[in-house]
């Protein structure tokens, strides 16, 4: 398999996996959507250990760019959530749809800030 058919492979595989997602949550069928997401890794997984090439698919700058991207979009996210969790807080009475919200969006800040701090110590200890 050449760089061109590996690209084919996975537009594919993006275009088929698109489609069946959407097809089963309007069945509201929630759990396809799973094995279907695992199925899609597994033909992308063959079809990179098809690939001849030795080109290269990605550098350094590829890496620290998308390093660089991930730690802005976890500050603007972590920034923007918690303001708006105490704007929520403010506005609700403790009670109702705005209160269920800003719990939901303080938790999800939280996880996104822990689960960013366990995989920076686990990686820089393997790197080690």
């Amino acid at each position: 398999m050449n760089l061109k058919q590996y690209n084919i492979c996975r537009l594919s595989v993006i275009v088929v996996l698109s489609l069946s997602i959407s097809v089963a949550i309007t069945q509201n069928s929630y759990y396809l959507p799973i094995a279907f997401v695992l199925t899609a890794m597994a033909v992308l997984y063959y079809c990179k250990r098809q690939l001849k090439t030795d080109d290269v698919l990605a550098d350094e700058r590829d890496y620290k760019t998308a390093g660089d991207a991930a730690r802005y979009a976890i500050f603007a996210y972590s920034w923007i959530g918690a303001i708006g969790t105490f704007v929520l807080m403010a506005i609700s009475n403790k009670e109702g749809v705005l209160y269920v919200l800003s719990q939901y969006l303080a938790y999800s800040v939280c996880f996104l800030m822990l689960t960013n701090a366990a995989l920076f110590k686990f990686l820089s200890k393997r790197g080690k």
